[in-house]
């Protein structure tokens, strides 16, 4: 760019030249300038790397993302079908993503001097999951799937979406606003030790939360039988060791969620590394 000429004939830097437009356009301006720029919403928290990527809004490109690395808003994380990532955000908010999943970050803000924010992620397929973190305001938070979108209460959450959308949502602690289909199947409000599944057809089904193995072992999408009947579902039971271990960092370090792992089953395939 070239320099400019200013007031009383002096030269303008190409860079003072900017901020003085953006000042004379005022907020709106700024705001569409900053929007070009990638915004970082959190980092990759699990420090062993287990084949999980990232691809930008309207991107072709795949980057694979590993210990300490950013992730953006608009990014969608897939992992393969042994895979496995783990992303902390900006409030120390976690998502845990298992095998075969694929998650898009839609966008995550917070303001550490109020401890207010807001998010809303979407959950294409998978196992998932969340542990809130410091925000005061996560009832701003929105995660959606398919055929469920949750408003969080204070909350842990073990979210398993199948490739044909049905979505259970597992209540480890706090509470949890489900509404099936954008609200066309109702609300409800799942509290600490309840599940809630939502179905293709937007029908709702409650029971006991799921007995989920620790780690990323819980992370391993249910695979059902032809009756429609989850194998290997013993029922509501103990969830297992590390469902309420919130701070610990690379919980996948262990290997313990793999294909084989503890958890069991097959994974659906789905993300296929978006």
């Amino acid at each position: 760019m070239k320099s400019g000429i200013g007031a009383f004939g002096r030269v303008v830097s190409p860079r003072a030249l900017c901020a003085l437009l953006l000042i004379a356009a005022g907020p709106a301006c700024m705001a569409s300038a900053g929007a070009a720029a990638e915004k970082e919403i959190g980092a990759v928290v699990q420090r062993e790397y287990r084949d999980a990527v990232a691809r930008p809004d309207g991107a072709a490109q795949l980057r694979a993302i590993r210990y300490r690395d950013k992730v953006f808003a608009l990014d969608t994380v897939a992992t393969g079908a042994t895979g496995a990532t783990s992303l902390q955000f900006l409030d120390a908010t976690r998502i845990d993503v298992g095998p075969g999943a694929e998650v898009r970050l839609d966008d995550f803000v917070y303001d550490p001097s109020s401890t207010e924010g807001a998010g809303e992620m979407s959950f294409a397929v998978g196992a998932f999951r969340y542990v809130g973190g410091h925000m005061t305001t996560e009832e701003n938070v929105r995660l959606k799937t398919p055929t469920a979108t949750m408003v969080i209460r204070g909350t842990e959450l073990v979210i398993f979406v199948w490739p044909d959308g049905r979505t259970e949502v597992n209540v480890i602690s706090g509470a949890v606003e489900i509404s099936a289909c954008g609200g066309a199947g109702g609300s409800q409000m799942a509290m600490t030790g309840m599940q809630v599944t939502v179905s293709p057809d937007c029908a709702t089904q409650r029971a006991p939360v799921r007995s989920l193995p620790p780690g990323f072992a819980a992370l391993n999408l249910p695979v059902e039988d032809e009756a429609g009947i989850e194998e290997g579902d013993d029922g509501p039971g103990d969830r297992g060791g590390d469902g309420r271990d919130r701070g610990s960092t690379g919980r996948g370090g262990s290997g313990k969620g793999g294909a084989g792992g503890a958890g069991g089953g097959t994974q659906n395939g789905g993300a296929s590394h978006i």
